[in-house]
């Protein structure tokens, strides 16, 4: 019986430790591929990355402590529905529901905002940038129509690494 525990015990901090480490991987990747990405007619002092329904704990604010994206200071803003959204560079957006999705794409609209999900189908729904898992690996998808839209400019670097959703399937 004490066997069976510690196996169960294993599994369960092994899938813990597992869904931290991709956690903190999305939250990184958020600044990273940030560098790749020209912001156009952006005058603010700050860079700000504004997260909806905050499932991250305290990982954005730790990590983008004293930081920089574009030679300015990263500000970390929460917000619990779009409506609350003001000026941003980004947007990480959570899982949500495709009629929740449709409304938050129609709010971002022509803002300037690079949107990122980890939401199945994002970057064919319109939004910008989706991350996703594949055997472990987080991988990148790309709706070049959508950043277009956004007046994003996606470095060749960064496309050639990512999958690429050439048109808006909205």
């Amino acid at each position: 019986m004490l066997k069976i525990i510690i196996v169960a015990l294993f599994f369960i901090y092994s899938s813990l430790h597992a869904y931290e480490s991709e956690d903190k991987l999305q939250v990184v990747l958020v600044g990273k591929v940030a560098k790749y990405i020209k912001f156009h007619d952006n005058t603010t002092d700050t860079f700000t990355i504004t997260v909806l329904r905050n499932n991250f704990g305290t990982l954005f604010d730790d990590i983008y402590k004293d930081k920089k994206i574009h030679s300015k200071p990263v500000t970390i803003k929460y917000i619990q529905t779009i409506d609350e959204l003001e000026t941003s560079d980004i947007l990480y957006i959570p899982k949500v529901s495709s009629k929740e999705l449709s409304k938050i794409l129609t709010q971002t609209q022509n803002k300037n905002i690079l949107t990122i999900s980890d939401t199945r189908g994002f970057a064919q729904k319109g939004g910008v940038m989706q991350f996703y898992f594949v055997s472990q690996k987080i991988k990148i998808r790309i709706n070049t129509y959508s950043a277009n839209k956004q007046n994003l400019k996606v470095k060749p670097t960064l496309l050639r690494i990512s999958d690429v959703v050439k048109e808006d399937k909205t």
